[in-house]
């Protein structure tokens, strides 16, 4: 809809409550307690950097400009945001967003959930898995939509569901039948864009969150002007 910030807020609440889902899964009830950064930031950095010292996400490869630039989209008050730029400005940075863009959060968040189901006994903590296992609702639909990391793992969620079908089997019919259209369905499934597994591919390799790198200023025959990485 082209309202970027409000979507940043949202892909950083995401990123926020998976990682602090991490930190849940290895601290006592006392400790999440006492905890500051479980119960009162939102600084993304922080946040990822309190993970390290549990050893968590230790797998999650994602660049240190990626965090930088969620957590310049994650202000939501204009003090905020006025810092935020101030202190990209003096680190020649620009804080620039792009549609294309969501990619790189699609790429992070499905690491970090990833991660967390390989840390857990009960499946249903994945939002991925939980999309999967859901594939004819809405959420699933806008989970997967042009989310091609997610698709990429599509097979591997796919057997795990099959590994935990409901009793009913009106139930186990449905989600059979949904999982035999195959991940590329789940592309575009209310359009039909047609894609193919290389496309797709290549739009991992292209966005991946380990990548990116903000944009800066360059002096241009007497001009500033941003250069996109």
């Amino acid at each position: 809809m082209g309202n970027f910030h409000s979507a940043c807020i949202m892909l950083g609440y995401t990123i926020e409550t998976t990682m602090k889902a991490g930190l849940m899964e290895v601290l006592t009830n006392d400790e999440q307690k006492k905890n500051v950064i479980l119960n009162r930031s939102h600084d993304i950095k922080r946040i990822y950097s309190e993970c390290s010292k549990y050893s968590l996400f230790e797998n999650v490869k994602v660049s240190d400009d990626f965090l930088k630039h969620i957590d310049y989209h994650f202000q939501r008050y204009p003090s905020q945001m006025q810092k935020a730029s101030y202190n990209a400005s003096k680190q020649n940075k620009v804080i620039g967003n792009s549609v294309d863009w969501v990619y790189y959060y699609d790429d992070l968040i499905v690491q970090l959930d990833d991660y967390l189901l390989s840390k857990t006994s009960d499946p249903m903590i994945s939002m991925i898995y939980h999309a999967i296992y859901t594939l004819e609702t809405k959420y699933a639909r806008d989970i997967l939509q042009e989310n091609a990391f997610a698709i990429l793992k599509f097979n591997k969620y796919a057997e795990l569901v099959r590994r935990n079908m409901p009793l009913r089997d009106d139930l186990k019919t449905q989600i059979e039948d949904n999982l035999s259209k195959g991940a590329l369905f789940y592309w575009h499934p209310e359009d039909k864009l047609i894609i193919t597994d290389k496309q797709i591919a290549t739009i991992a390799q292209k966005f991946s969150a380990s990548a990116f790198e903000l944009p800066k200023w360059t002096l241009v025959n007497g001009r500033w002007e941003t250069v996109i990485p």
